[in-house]
């Protein structure tokens, strides 16, 4: 055990350096609103005006990567083989998928000051895209606890993983619950010292560590433990067919296998755009182009994290043939390694820190997530709409330490129990989430797409899906799991459900309206904006002040609208005589917080980005990831040390990855919002004093002749 020791201080380094980030974002807020007077609460939630390229990348990688991606996949791929490679192209599907809805929710959301998607569908299937009111509060209240769902299973993973992971390398001197309880210690004064800037900053350190411990992963397994090439004498030895977690090591999965495969690819990619600390990346990033080569570069990160993962599981399977059972495939192999000596030790306890690394960057993400959630879909929209800045951080972070409270409990009691499993809790991640997938791809492209088509589907899919799960028919529901006999998730059976119901009865009311006597048509399609809020606003506002103050006095009234803190606006202009040409009461730290609906109208231009053709082409190399072209349960041939089926799924994989990444960079068309008047009852068209080009300051002479020009709105 004294080789294990080392553990102890490079984890105490490590959770300082964490603490410090933390203690780092919350100073750089606290100078950003008080140099700009800025909104408080989205500098906690959204890192005020955005993450950078740099910090989103990291941010992004560390929160998708979670305990599992480390842990978790090592396990997987050690008891289930080749399977294992499923991850693969469900993750780099995943990110494509983003695609679908990354250039809208982006721009919307910079537009109208959106945090959560709920706000998104709630705005979208409002006005005369429904027939009746209520029929919006339903759709974004359905959202809201549909997406609470993915939120604990993160957490509950992550504590689940980091307490057995820290528990079986230290041989029980850091018992789970002490090591859950530490951790959750540092996650929450993180979140509430610094917000988004806080777990962006933290997700830096801890991306940067992931993914070095990745690539020592691959080293190490090559160099202590023979890699490939030693395990292929154990589990590509015929004579071991009988041996555990060997045949299917040998043979290609039997057919409820292939169609788990293919439930697994195929739902991860549609359900996880859901995710709400996903999601809420595209809500922070600072402009369009830091999604785009964010993304790009994304798409290939599964082939250094979690494909180091796999290998170390597969090698794992002739490195320790025996474990015990609900033990840790992972953590043997850390103690293992650590047991050879003390630079052994050393490495592995790195490793382990990388592990705990994905962990808490998924967790910290999950946990502010929720909160920000609570605050805007329920509390400052139903019950306190006129909540000052500091009543919506104090909510969100009481929020906050309850939701940590339940995730440390029940990440406990799933480590004592052992139900549900690492692979259990994900597939239940999906159940819910998957069902806004509908509402919001459909709805961000489909102009005619009516809120009762939505609700009608949402409603029926939804009532599959639990239907199923808590019955019978999910033979694996004593597991704490999801999927039916013949291989299929209830998930998936209701979400196919929900999407024809969508698209079957949005047509008809879209194209035979006369069957809906109660349907009001549309108003006509409103005007674009000239350039995308990224592309071109921000930069003329930046050289021209006389835009800058257009731009953000309608920014400031759109953001009343919306229930939210006005945006920093330029210093306030005056006349000749010295009066404001723009009301006082609108300027910087004044507090927009009463809940007006606005129907958020996407417009009819098709973007280029969903090319029909290229879509479809990477929809059958993502399906051919999956080896249904192979006889089920037949005798597997070998490429190199790799068997052939899934040596072909990891490079159809590869394939779609570089896909993914000229969808992103080539395809990717910046979406322009329509144009909308000033929020009702706000500002109205107002006349701007401009001198030279400069608006006048107040209590300032002009230092030339004054023309006045209009507020666009």
């Amino acid at each position: 055990m004294a080789n294990t020791n080392v553990a102890y201080p490079i984890l105490g380094v490590y959770l300082i350096l964490v603490l410090g980030a933390g203690v780092l974002a919350a100073f750089v807020n606290r100078l950003n609103v008080k140099r700009s007077h800025g909104d408080k609460v989205r500098e906690h939630f959204m890192a005020g005006k955005g993450l950078g390229t740099f910090v989103w990348f990291w941010t992004m990688m560390a929160t998708l990567f979670s305990g599992y991606s480390v842990s978790g996949i090592v396990n997987e791929a050690y008891n289930s083989g080749w399977l294992a490679t499923r991850w693969i192209p469900g993750g780099v599907g995943l990110y494509i998928a983003f695609a679908v809805m990354a250039p809208r929710i982006h721009a919307v959301a910079k537009r109208r000051g959106y945090f959560t998607l709920s706000q998104v569908l709630f705005d979208r299937f409002s006005g005369p895209s429904s027939c009746h009111w209520i029929v919006p509060h339903i759709i974004a209240l359905l959202a809201f606890f549909c997406l609470q769902l993915p939120v604990f299973t993160y957490l509950i993973t992550q504590f689940q993983s980091l307490g057995r992971e820290v528990r079986t390398f230290t041989a029980n001197d850091i018992t789970a619950t002490t090591a859950i309880c530490v951790a959750a210690s540092v996650l929450l004064i993180c979140d509430l010292l610094g917000g988004m800037r806080a777990v962006a900053f933290t997700d830096v350190l801890q991306g940067v560590v992931l993914f070095c411990g990745s690539i020592i992963f691959l080293v190490i397994q090559k160099t202590e433990l023979g890699g490939f090439e030693e395990a292929f004498n154990y589990w590509g030895n015929p004579a071991n067919v009988k041996q555990p977690r060997v045949w299917g090591m040998q043979h290609v999965p039997k057919e409820v296998s292939q169609v788990s495969y293919f439930d697994f690819v195929f739902k991860t990619t549609a359900a996880a755009t859901m995710f709400p600390h996903l999601t809420a990346r595209l809500f922070a990033a600072k402009d369009a182009k830091v999604i785009r080569k964010g993304m790009s570069l994304m798409v290939f990160t599964f082939f250094v994290v979690q494909f180091s993962s796999m290998i170390t599981g597969w090698v794992a399977i002739a490195a320790i043939p025996k474990l015990p059972k609900g033990g840790s495939a992972f953590g043997a192999m850390l103690l293992l390694i650590a047991n050879r000596g003390t630079g052994q030790a050393v490495v592995a306890a790195l490793l382990l820190a990388s592990a705990i690394c994905a962990m808490m960057s998924t967790a910290d993400s999950a946990l502010l997530a929720c909160s920000s959630m609570w605050v805007r879909d329920l509390y400052t929209k139903y019950f306190r709409p006129h909540a000052s800045e500091l009543e919506q951080l104090v909510f969100g972070k009481i929020v906050a330490v309850i939701a940590l409270a339940i995730g440390v409990l029940l990440g406990n009691l799933s480590i004592v129990t052992g139900k549900p499993d690492l692979s259990g809790l994900f597939a239940l991640q999906n159940v819910t989430p998957i069902h806004v997938v509908p509402a919001v791809w459909l709805g961000l492209h489909w102009r005619g797409l009516r809120g009762e088509a939505v609700l009608v589907g949402f409603v029926t899919g939804l009532a599959v899906t639990l239907g199923i799960v808590f019955s019978d028919k999910n033979i694996a529901r004593p597991l704490g799991s999801d999927m039916t006999a013949m291989g299929l998730s209830s998930a998936w059976i209701g979400f196919v459900i929900n999407m024809g119901l969508v698209i079957v009865i949005g047509s008809l009311m879209h194209f035979f309206p006369r069957l809906f006597p109660w349907v009001k048509p549309l108003p006509p399609p409103g005007e674009e904006e000239d350039v995308a809020p990224d592309s071109g606003n921000a930069d003329t506002a930046s050289q021209d002040s006389q835009d800058a103050v257009a731009i953000a006095a309608n920014e400031a009234a759109i953001a009343a609208a919306k229930g939210i803190e006005a945006p920093e606006l330029p210093p306030v202009p005056v006349d000749a005589s010295g009066h404001h040409t723009i009301p006082a009461g609108h300027h910087p730290g004044e507090q927009y917080s009463v809940f007006v609906p606005r129907w958020l109208d996407i417009g009819t231009r098709r973007d280029k980005t969903l090319n029909p053709f290229w879509w479809a082409f990477m929809g059958l190399v993502l399906l051919f990831t999956v080896p249904m072209y192979r006889p089920p349960g037949s005798v597997d041939g070998f490429v190199g040390s790799m068997g052939k089926w899934p040596f072909t799924s990891l490079l159809l994989a590869g394939i779609l990855a570089i896909c993914g990444a000229i969808t992103f960079m080539y395809f990717w068309t910046d979406y322009r919002p329509i144009k909308e008047p000033v929020a009702p009852g706000m500002m109205p068209p107002q006349e701007v004093v401009v001198a030279d080009g400069v608006p006048v300051q107040e209590g300032a002479a002009p230092a030339a002749a004054v023309t006045t020009e209009p507020i666009r709105a």
